[in-house]
């Protein structure tokens, strides 16, 4: 069950940060709006590339225990609310087949009242120093396996800063 949730809070919490790093913010005018969104997802192929790598997707998947640890310790109640996540999904299944629109309003809320607090404890683990830690530690792998795959990364990363008025990250060493 558990390993079920970890690639889903991993991609939230690990694999859209490193395009994430370069686009704090969206841009104002609507063609640089368009480039940037052109610039996020040529990263997300590169991104998706160098996470074909088996030894980042070891460290993906070590990171992914160790949150899942975190987050249970910062939040004693977050294993229930997983296991109850996942219970949640053949209730819904069941209430649509029987068409039981009541049954699924009652389960939305549930799960909206799961999501926040599944969403709450990530963060908090997030922030966990040892964790955050780790995290950017992973983060820079991706960065530099991007770098590796395509050269162009860099430069597109400084692109989206640039277009973002922040000052372009220092290259990885190679």
């Amino acid at each position: 069950m558990l390993k079920t949730l970890r690639p889903s809070l991993l991609a939230m919490a690990l694999l859209a940060a490193p395009v994430g790093l370069a686009a704090q913010e969206a841009p104002a005018e609507p063609q640089q709006q368009t480039e940037a969104q052109q610039i996020q997802s040529r990263l997300q192929e590169i991104q998706a590339r160098a996470l074909q790598d088996p030894a980042l997707v070891a460290a993906q998947d070590s990171i992914g225990t160790e949150l899942v640890a975190t987050m249970e310790r910062v939040d004693p109640s977050y294993k229930a609310q997983a296991e109850r996540a996942e219970t949640l999904k053949s209730e819904v299944a069941a209430a649509q087949e029987a068409k039981d629109n009541a049954k699924l309003n009652q389960l939305a809320a549930e799960a909206t009242q799961l999501q926040q607090g599944l969403a709450a404890a990530r963060e908090r683990a997030m922030q966990d120093p040892q964790m955050a830690a780790r995290i950017k530690a992973f983060q820079e792998r991706i960065v530099a396996k991007m770098v590796e795959v395509d050269p162009e990364t860099q430069t597109l990363l400084g692109r989206l800063q640039e277009m973002n008025g922040a000052a372009p990250a220092e290259q990885p060493d190679r």
